[in-house]
């Protein structure tokens, strides 16, 4: 029975298990290297993970940009959808914190104007009948002068209106007919938003009559003008 009793404690330390001199990692006190490494990652700024929207100038730079560069891709007039496209794309980008640059306005215009020529050279004519109908009623030259200046300016306006939607509703590969079909979809059901288009139109008409140079960035305006609509149409 003495023996046993010995053994007892002898045994009880040989089954506990070796826990070691030290304390866990996460339990150890802090020493004065860990205290300066934690006073210096709280010195660091944190990480913003939203991306970076452009505003302000750099907003007003893009609009710029854009207006140049559209207006140059525009001079053979017929390449002015897929170029307000492009420039629609890029601004686009812009607000969503990916800046673009030259390159990818180019590349965008070329994408743009894949399939697009029986529709831009519909819309040019078009527009320009409706330009020749205006300066004719005007002039006296047509019967019922009044009535055909009004209808001539109502459709040359609406025109704008679908075409300024469709460079918004354009993306790359899509059929240019499908996209100016929903773009006249759209003109239709969200009536306010095609309001402000034509507020844009004619403020950029002003612009244009007070400065003619400024015709430049009339673009660039326009396409600003259409992403805002389009964003506010997609949040309603």
């Amino acid at each position: 029975m003495d023996d046993e009793r010995g053994r007892a404690p002898d045994d009880e330390r040989a089954a506990a298990p070796d826990t070691g001199l030290t304390a866990p990692d996460d339990e150890r006190a802090a020493t004065p290297d860990d205290e300066r490494a934690a006073s210096h990652d709280d010195e660091l700024p944190a990480h913003d993970e939203r991306p970076r929207r452009a505003g302000g100038r750099g907003l007003l730079g893009a609009s710029l940009v854009v207006g140049l560069g559209v207006s140059v891709l525009s001079l053979p007039v017929v390449t002015a959808l897929p170029a307000t496209a492009a420039g629609v794309a890029h601004l686009r980008r812009d607000l969503d914190g990916r800046a673009g640059t030259l390159a990818d306005l180019w590349a965008e215009f070329r994408a743009a104007c894949r399939g697009v020529w029986v529709v831009s050279l519909a819309s040019v004519l078009l527009l320009a009948v409706l330009l020749l109908n205006l300066r004719a009623a005007r002039s006296g030259a047509l019967p019922g002068g009044t009535g055909v200046r009004v209808f001539s300016g109502v459709m040359a306006v609406t025109l704008l209106v679908v075409l300024l939607r469709a460079a918004a509703g354009w993306t790359a590969g899509a059929s240019w007919k499908d996209v100016l079909r929903d773009a006249g979809r759209r003109t239709g059901d969200d009536l306010t938003g095609s309001f402000l288009l034509v507020v844009a139109l004619g403020l950029c008409a002003v612009v244009v009559w007070v400065l003619t140079p400024l015709v430049v960035l009339v673009p660039g305006l326009l396409s600003l003008a259409v992403v805002a609509v389009e964003r506010r149409a997609a949040v309603r």
